[in-house]
């Protein structure tokens, strides 16, 4: 039996996107949203499809408006094959990771090719799967070095500051660092993908505080995969093998369970409209239904509002939170409840 969980704290605002598979308005597999300067939103569609238009990265706004997408399957200039995480520095260039390709590319706000670079191995400035990107106040890059169970910091040309970690479960260790964020004060949050946690440090890599557990319980994780701090010092971790995202508070503390509460798009909607066969079909739907269901990833595979792979969240300057759905091809945007 599932039962829908109703956001106290945070409460959902709107649900943006549409399947894309390869181009086109909508994306396909979302994995890492960004927002520009002016709130624009940037959404990488990793994607499984070898189309190389499968894999770009999309522009829309919370009005829903779609301004174009760039970027592609490959290995040239400007293309990526298996792209993790997208970030903008203070000029509003784009920087995207590439695990496969071991480079960082760097793009203008309109999505032209400025530039590349990243070197494949494991010493200092090398890399090895990166997979998380933050910038912090002064425009320092920190990269999740995810093979090499570390993380480094360059500078926004690739010039490598530094770094720290090994492989491990103690404090400062890490077994697959994933998702990265940086807070107002420069603090640098980890999500520890197989240790089941979410590290913070400061930005010379002195360790300040661990909290989560493996487990399904609330203040527990499951593989999570990104972490995203709002202005107001909440921590939101995209909790992606219990399919939600939960809440804490600056000290690692338990507040908020998010399970998923989509509506439908405006693309998806105009989609109904357009074909009448479908829009008739969808009559008989039910939002929210029993489901018999051992894991919460077969729950959110019939439950159609629920987050399914909740794999990036982002915050913005208004305390709301992104969530990139991605095996439903969309996110999620909630906002404070007044």
């Amino acid at each position: 039996m599932t039962t829908r969980i109703q956001s106290t704290q945070l409460r959902h605002r709107i649900t943006i996107g549409f399947c894309a598979d390869i181009g086109g308005r909508g994306f396909h597999l979302p994995n890492s949203i960004a927002l520009r300067s002016d709130g624009r939103i940037y959404v990488m569609s990793r994607s499984s499809q070898v189309h190389p238009l499968g894999a770009r990265i999309g522009m829309t706004d919370l009005k829903e408006e779609f301004y174009g997408e760039f970027g592609s399957r490959g290995t040239d200039d400007g293309q990526f094959i298996g792209p993790t995480d997208i970030a903008f520095d203070s000029k509003d260039r784009l920087y995207l990771a590439d695990e496969q390709l071991n480079r960082i590319t760097i793009y203008d706000a309109d999505g032209n090719f400025i530039s590349k670079w990243g070197t494949p191995g494991n010493e200092p400035g090398q890399i090895s799967g990166p997979s998380g990107l933050a910038f912090d106040s002064n425009d320092t890059l920190y990269i999740t070095d995810q093979w090499n169970h570390r993380v480094q910091k360059f500078t926004p040309d690739g010039n490598h500051l530094g770094g720290w970690g090994e492989p491990g479960n103690g404090p400062g260790q890490f077994n697959m660092p994933w998702g990265i964020t940086v807070d107002n004060e420069d603090n640098v949050f980890i999500v520890d993908w197989r240790n089941d946690r979410v590290q913070k440090f400061s930005t010379d890599g002195e360790h300040l505080l661990t909290f989560g557990t493996h487990g399904q319980d609330e203040g527990r994780l499951d593989r999570p995969a990104d972490v995203a701090v709002a202005p107001s010092g909440a921590i939101y971790v995209a909790d992606w093998g219990n399919q939600r995202v939960q809440a804490f508070d600056p000290e690692g503390n338990f507040l908020q369970l998010l399970r998923g509460e989509a509506t439908m798009t405006a693309w998806g909607q105009e989609y109904l409209d357009a074909n009448a066969d479908e829009s008739q079909a969808r009559q008989s739907y039910r939002p929210y239904i029993d489901v018999d269901a051992e894991t919460p990833d077969e729950a959110s595979a019939r439950v159609e509002p629920y987050f399914w792979n909740p794999i990036g969240v982002e915050t913005d300057t208004e305390e709301r939170l992104y969530v990139a759905d991605a095996a439903r091809h969309r996110f999620q945007v909630y906002e404070p409840a007044k």
